[in-house]
């Protein structure tokens, strides 16, 4: 005897959802993946990002009609496809949320340095932007008071060292670090659209085996990086200290 549950009709809305809670993850996915290989530029990844976010709210809509219409001891079965197309859409959008907060609240800034009277300079990453000067250091002491430069209780050599060390940690590329002139260059990768972010080090010494360390990171593109350069420092001076030995 064929079971009673199959008999039931399907409840479509809660299908088509599903279907198109897939379908927006995978516009998402694409709209990243294509500005990290160059197929569009970040202007049209994020439109693509906006228009994949519509698409699963709308469809998260239809998934949350079928959790009533189709529940378990209903005359309608979809409860299911609801259910698993809420699990799977929910974080995303709270991802798109959290990035698009991160923008409206961020310092519309991409070249964050702990020294805004003399920030470092590239001399090897291909990276030509020249600070932005009091309008810039303005906005950084603003939105990121706690940028400052580390002290570390090394000598320069080996700060110049534990350095090194942490961008081939993190999978950064290295620009030829200069140990005569203790200045180091890389190049970080943003994950999601593949940005492409240059990062200096400069290393003066801070006193009798203490070194400090100075740190700029900027985005190729201009505009609000909504916090990124911020946190890379914050990240990167972490790790080094936690390399140098030092705990907090």
């Amino acid at each position: 005897m064929q079971n009673q549950t199959n008999k039931k009709p399907l409840y479509k809305p809660a299908a088509i959802g599903f279907a198109l809670i897939i379908l927006a993850i995978l516009i998402a996915i694409s709209g990243a993946l294509g500005s990290r290989i160059g197929w569009w530029n970040y202007n049209i990844a994020v439109v693509i990002l906006k228009w994949a976010a519509y698409g699963g709210i709308a469809a998260s809509v239809l998934c949350l009609s079928g959790l009533v219409a189709a529940r378990p001891g209903g005359k309608r079965r979809g409860f299911l496809y609801s259910l698993l197309g809420l699990a799977v859409i929910l974080p995303m959008l709270l991802f798109l949320q959290y990035w698009k907060q991160a923008k409206l609240t961020s310092a519309p800034i991409s070249d964050i340095t702990t020294n805004t009277e003399s920030p470092p300079s590239f001399w090897y990453a291909p990276n030509d932007r020249n600070y932005g000067g009091f309008e810039i250091e303005t906005l950084q002491n603003e939105f990121y008071p706690d940028i400052k430069p580390l002290i570390l209780p090394v000598t320069t050599n080996k700060a110049f060292d534990l350095i090194v060390e942490v961008i081939k940690d993190k999978g950064w590329q290295l620009w030829d670090p200069d140990r005569a002139e203790l200045h180091i260059e890389a190049t970080a990768t943003t994950f999601w659209f593949g940005f492409r972010d240059d990062v200096v080090f400069h290393i003066t010494p801070a006193g009798k085996n203490a070194s400090r360390i100075d740190m700029r990171s900027t985005s190729r593109a201009t505009g609000g990086d909504g916090g990124t350069n911020a946190r890379r420092i914050r990240d990167f001076f972490k790790a080094l200290k936690s390399k140098a030995g030092i705990t907090e």
